[in-house]
């Protein structure tokens, strides 16, 4: 098994390519594992015409959007799943409670509120994947 670093947009990610199937493979990033289409590229002259208002759309594969970390924010200490939030925008927190809970290789991690305050916004849900650094919620003082 291949194991690469990368630096994609100032984050830092282990990835292994675990097996070729074909046109796929499956590569492991920060412990997640994800099932990648590879596509040949055709060698083939294309002309495009467009007129000048019109912008190219843009597909996106994966809708999913992390959240920059703010001073207020709850990061993920590791790569998981959310499996359960224990908290709701607006509940009152004290340092140290249970806010969620984390899995990571079968394991489950609790994740505590670093601070007394109220919850201010919740970025993730219940079976999101998570990767390391990624705000999880806002809490505010």
């Amino acid at each position: 098994m291949k194991t690469y670093k990368m630096n994609i947009n100032g984050e830092k990610y282990t990835t292994k390519i675990k097996e070729y199937k074909g046109s796929e493979v499956i590569v492991e990033v920060n412990g997640i594992d994800f099932l990648v289409e590879i596509e040949t590229e055709k060698r083939k002259e294309i002309q495009l015409v467009r007129s000048p208002k019109t912008k190219p759309q843009t597909k996106i594969s994966n809708p999913r959007s992390t959240k920059i970390a703010s001073a207020s924010s709850l990061t993920a200490p590791i790569p998981g799943t959310i499996i359960s939030i224990n908290v709701n925008i607006g509940d009152d927190v004290q340092e140290g409670d249970t806010v969620l809970i984390l899995e990571a290789m079968k394991m489950e991690t609790e994740i505590a509120a670093p601070k007394s305050g109220k919850i201010k916004e919740i970025f993730v849900k219940e079976g999101a994947p998570v990767m390391e650094g990624e705000a999880l919620l806002d809490i505010e003082e």
